[in-house]
């Protein structure tokens, strides 16, 4: 398979130049901008998505960590956001001049995704923080060239010829050939936002082979010779009108919850899944700290819709707790799949992360990592007891009590 980057700048009319940036060559590279496209995207390159679905006019956008492309109609901002979005965009106008947040009162199709990449970014950067590195530390890895290269090639012996050349790795890093810059992955973390739900269908179908319109996160791979399929970019996608996203913020949340899960899947490189309540308390954590009004629900494929759900669940929480109905540790360590998290677990998975993370940040960032890169895998209930024990010093029951001390004093009753 013989991959390459489209060259960025390609020729537009001047009516057809990104509103936010005017593709402008040094306001771009000061706000971490590479590009509005073509790139390296889901299972070929954004042209080609672009072209298989025809007449919709996509808007595309390759920043730091990620590449997107968008469909979203423009969305006016209802007076009672006001207030937030206009702090929202002074941030934004800090990196592009061209916007005056007193004067936006509707986000067009270019600031939408301007704004989803400004966000996103920045959840990013706070997920790698939690996780206790840096950006430097994971500059020293593979470029995505080299990636690219290899898998065209003898992919495992290039890698490894390039590995021996390169700096020594942080520490708790795993000394895996196919180990990237993007927490782990070779290349950028995709997203892709789709107004129709038709067009969703039509892409997934098209692309993966799964006949229905629900939001989806999938992992990309390559397919070198003589090698099984390795690694190579993980993605997300929905439709708006399918899952009937009105709010910004809804869409913002969908970003959040989703993404953040592709991150902790992505993280150390996607060979060591971490556990499926770590996965969807981590991804509730990102998306409530924005927004407690738009909840992700991860159910399994064919699966039905939650049935429950609230805004307030800290005061839920503490009433688990008070009837001793709440799941322990040793339970949610056993779920193995999204369908074994009903409503209450999915609460709890969110409020025993939040006590861990609050607990003990440095501790909380070396139980991730080692849950990351343990080879006896994480669905592992050994792996999973050991890695508490190592990092928090508690047993499961141990951790179950203090948990429940701390829901009883900090959660209210309403």
């Amino acid at each position: 398979i013989l991959l390459t980057i489209p060259a960025a700048g390609q020729s537009k009319k001047k009516k057809d130049l990104c509103t936010v940036c005017g593709e402008d060559s040094e306001v771009m590279e000061t706000a971490g901008i590479l590009n509005h496209g073509p790139f390296m995207f889901f299972k070929s390159d954004s042209k080609e998505v672009q072209d298989h679905l025809a007449a919709r006019d996509m808007v595309w956008l390759e920043t730091t960590h990620f590449r997107l492309g968008s469909d979203l109609k423009p969305w006016k901002i209802p007076v009672a956001d006001k207030k937030a979005y206009r702090a929202e965009l002074a941030e934004l106008a800090e990196l592009f001049p061209s916007i005056d947040p007193k004067k936006v009162k509707t986000l067009d199709r270019w600031m939408r995704i301007h704004l989803m990449a400004f966000r996103i970014e920045k959840a990013y950067a706070h997920l790698e923080e939690l996780f206790g590195y840096t950006e430097e530390q994971f500059m020293l890895l593979p470029e995505e060239e080299v990636f690219i290269a290899a898998s065209d090639s003898t992919w495992q012996a290039d890698l490894a010829a390039d590995y021996l050349e390169r700096p020594t790795r942080a520490a708790g890093m795993p000394l895996w050939v196919g180990l990237g810059k993007y927490l782990g992955m070779p290349m950028k973390y995709e997203i892709m936002m789709m107004r129709y739900e038709a067009d969703f269908l039509e892409t997934k179908g098209h692309y993966i082979g799964h006949m229905n319109s629900h939001p989806q996160r999938w992992h990309n791979t390559w397919r070198p010779p003589n090698t099984e399929p390795v690694s190579r970019a993980l993605w997300f996608g929905f439709s708006t009108e399918a899952e009937k996203m009105k709010h910004d913020q809804h869409v913002h949340n969908a970003l959040l919850h989703n993404v953040t899960i592709n991150i902790l899947d992505g993280f150390m490189l996607y060979l060591v899944e971490a556990p499926v309540w770590l996965r969807s308390g981590l991804g509730h954590y990102m998306s409530r700290r924005n927004s407690v009004d738009y909840n992700f629900y991860d159910m399994d494929e064919g699966s039905g819709e939650m049935s429950k759900d609230a805004s307030k669940w800290k005061p839920l929480v503490r009433k688990y707790v008070v009837k001793g109905d709440a799941p322990g540790f040793a339970a949610l360590s056993r779920m193995r799949s999204f369908g074994d998290l009903d409503f209450e677990a999915h609460l709890t998975s969110w409020s025993k992360l939040m006590f861990l993370m609050e607990t003990d940040r440095e501790a909380f960032g070396k139980w991730i990592v080692q849950l990351k890169t343990d080879p006896n895998q994480t669905n592992n209930l050994d792996a999973q007891r050991k890695a508490l024990k190592d990092n928090f010093g508690w047993t499961f029951i141990q951790a179950d009590q203090k948990w429940a001390v701390w829901v009883r004093e900090t959660y209210p009753v309403k």
